[in-house]
Parts: structure tokens; sequence; C-alpha cells
């Protein structure tokens, strides 16, 4: 089977859109993967940004549990402290030993 001028003809036209579909498809490829890639490092910094914020978080709350342990710990050497205090106060030593009894 001999190709004659005019098939040629035809297929160079048909060529051109063929190019241009095969351009297209390879841009959209090129296209998908630089969306891909963007999302990609997206979500990493978002995990990164989390991260930061977990260890900052807890950081305060250990924070805030030393601060109340210190708080508890300065409250109960006060009561003991004002209870001390407090017996200093009522211990007498004349007090009860002294019996006045009338008949």
């Amino acid at each position: 089977m001999a190709i004659k001028p005019i098939d040629l003809q035809t297929n160079i036209a048909q060529m051109i859109e063929v190019a241009r579909g095969e351009h297209s498809r390879n841009v959209a490829v090129v296209e998908q993967q630089h969306i891909l890639s963007k999302e990609s490092q997206d979500k990493t910094n978002i995990q990164k940004e989390k991260v930061e914020e977990n260890k900052k978080a807890e950081r305060t709350i250990i924070l805030n549990e030393e601060k109340q342990f210190k708080k508890g710990k300065q409250q109960k050497d006060f009561d003991k402290k004002d209870k001390e205090a407090k017996q200093e106060i009522f211990e007498d030593e004349a007090i009860g030993k002294i019996i006045d009894v009338k008949k």
C-alpha cells in the first residue's frame, strides 16, 4: 500500500491537533504535580505549627501545675505555721491545773 501525497497532507493537519492534545496533557500533569507538592508542603507546615502549639500548651500546663504545687505547698506551710501559732496562743500552763471546788 503506497502513501499518497493527499494522505500526508491530511495527517499533517491532524498532527497539529494531536500535538496540542499531548501538550495540554503534559501541562496538566505538571500543574497537578505542583498542586500536590503545594498541598503536601501546606500539610507539613500545619503539622509543624500544631506540634509547636502542643509544646507551648504542655509548657503552660506544666508551669500552671508547678505554680499550683508551689501555691499548695506554701499554703500547707502557712497552715502549719498558723496552727502552731494558734497552739502557742492556747497553751497556757496555768489553765486546767488549778481546780477550785466549793462544797
